[in-house]
């Protein structure tokens, strides 16, 4: 079970039930003057905000699962912006007939700005995917900076190599995975649970199996950049 896909699912419909059971969380109604307030039918707002939303959880977790069911894992993978980005906006620009004031320019910036928010920050959880992995080495550790970066020590490699083969990606299970790129904990074929940090179609495959048999495989969108760290980590290995 794809642990983000279910967190941020239960998120979205979490927050449908929140806006119903605390209504003066909206965006733009917690603002207005009470002489406002009293023509937005406020009711049939907070219902409307928590269906949608719930809708909205809901079908990333199914469109996720439904879409990798049939083969489409690209489409699978990128469910999360697929959904939320038109959804919201659909939800959040429709809610606004709620609105019986007649002057709505106050309430259409805000809710302008809440969608430019959410659109910021699912662009920018993208282009922090994408952005490539930093490897800094030392004498006796390796650190990866990014999204799902972490470091190791040399002591812990019992064996590194590099592949032209990459054993089948069964699941993603805490992770990043968009296109080529996939970064975080994946279930492979033969290998199971494994951490990768895979930035590309490229051959090689950098894979390190640490002395506890897990399985990190890396590769960079240059072959000569992936091949440079194995030559770097051979020699770590070599000296320690």
């Amino acid at each position: 079970m794809d642990i983000l896909i279910i967190i941020v699912g239960l998120f979205m419909i979490g927050i449908g039930f929140l806006v119903k059971s605390s209504p003066s969380l909206i965006a733009g109604y917690n603002t207005m003057p009470e002489d406002k307030k009293k023509n937005v039918d406020i009711v049939g707002l907070s219902t409307y905000m928590r269906n949608g939303l719930i809708i909205i959880g809901l079908s990333i977790v199914v469109g996720y699962y439904l879409f990798k069911w049939i083969g489409l894992t690209v489409i699978a993978e990128s469910i999360i912006g697929i959904v939320i980005l038109p959804g919201v906006a659909i939800v959040v620009i429709s809610s606004q007939r709620f609105d019986k004031n007649k002057d709505k320019t106050k309430r259409a910036k805000l809710t302008y700005s809440f969608l430019g928010l959410v659109a910021v920050c699912v662009i920018g959880l993208f282009i922090y995917g994408y952005s490539p992995s930093k490897v800094d080495i030392s004498s006796d550790r390796i650190k990866f900076s990014g999204i799902y970066g972490f470091e190791m020590n040399v002591s812990d490699i019992d064996h590194v190599e590099l592949s032209e083969d990459l054993p089948e990606i069964k699941m993603r299970t805490n992770g990043f995975s968009s296109g080529a790129v996939r970064k975080g904990f994946f279930k492979l074929d033969k290998f199971g649970k494994s951490r990768l940090l895979i930035h590309s179609n490229r051959l090689p495959y950098l894979i390190i199996t640490k002395n506890n048999s897990e399985k990190i495989i890396v590769n960079f969108k240059s072959e000569t950049e992936t091949e440079k760290l194995f030559g770097y980590i051979t020699a770590l290995i070599d000296n320690k």
